[in-house]
């Protein structure tokens, strides 16, 4: 469960710098934790911390060398739909969990201990602090429960204030574009070219290096197109 104290907060503060001048009237931070952040808007992910705060769930990271870099992106709670937690066939290490306002999706990657505890502090957030962002839907919610016969349109408001779905799925997926393959056909043509570089300087007989240095050079290659897969 996370910790909602002050001195919690204050530590989080202290170690994510330029945080705290980015957070809203109100907003407190309750858990932060390394991850990788996919959030639909660049070519690729981005290893950031993950902050759950009373209000929204944000990527975050600051870089002060070579040169100042800030990011950040983030989801309001209230607007949260779905919360799935995802097991990807052929990854061992890593969960996924994705986060969901129905136009606009953010995929969250840690470690699976670390996936359990983003993914149970998501729900607590939910239930216990987060608030609707705009007052016109509290209107709506109030009318809805002061007539006695509610028509089509407030029962979809009634819906949506009360919260995500929270579900877990097992993605299968082909073995060819995990991350698992990827780190193999990485590793492997690494070790290959360098097995050929040996053989190169040892026997000088290029007759022997150059294919293996070819080998290796298409199976480095291929893992990065095998990466560009995995993340679609």
């Amino acid at each position: 469960m996370p910790n909602t104290s002050p001195t919690a907060a204050t530590k989080i503060f202290q170690r994510l710098k330029g945080l705290q001048a980015r957070m809203q009237p109100g907003e407190e931070p309750i858990l932060a934790l390394p991850a990788i952040w996919d959030g639909g808007q660049s070519s690729h992910s981005t290893a950031c911390d993950v902050i759950i705060t009373n209000q929204r769930v944000i990527g975050y990271y600051y870089r002060g060398f070579p040169r100042e870099r800030i990011f950040i992106d983030s989801l309001n709670l209230a607007d949260l739909r779905t919360v799935t937690w995802r097991k990807k066939k052929y990854e061992p290490v890593f969960r996924e969990i994705l986060v969901s306002n129905g136009r606009r999706n953010v995929y969250i990657r840690t470690p699976q201990q670390k996936s359990e505890f983003l993914y149970e502090a998501l729900r607590l957030a939910n239930d216990t602090t987060a608030k609707p962002e705009s007052a016109a839907t509290d209107n709506e919610v109030e009318t809805q429960a002061q007539q006695p016969t509610p028509t089509s349109g407030q029962v979809q408001v009634a819906a949506k204030s009360t919260g995500p779905v929270y579900t877990r799925e097992q993605v299968r997926r082909s073995f060819e574009n995990s991350s698992l393959a990827v780190v193999i056909l990485l590793v492997g043509g690494v070790l290959i070219e360098i097995i050929s570089l040996f053989l190169l300087f040892t026997l000088h007989n290029a007759s022997i290096s150059g294919p293996l240095f070819i080998a290796g050079f298409v199976a480095v290659a291929a893992s990065f197109l095998a990466r560009r897969g995995s993340t679609k």
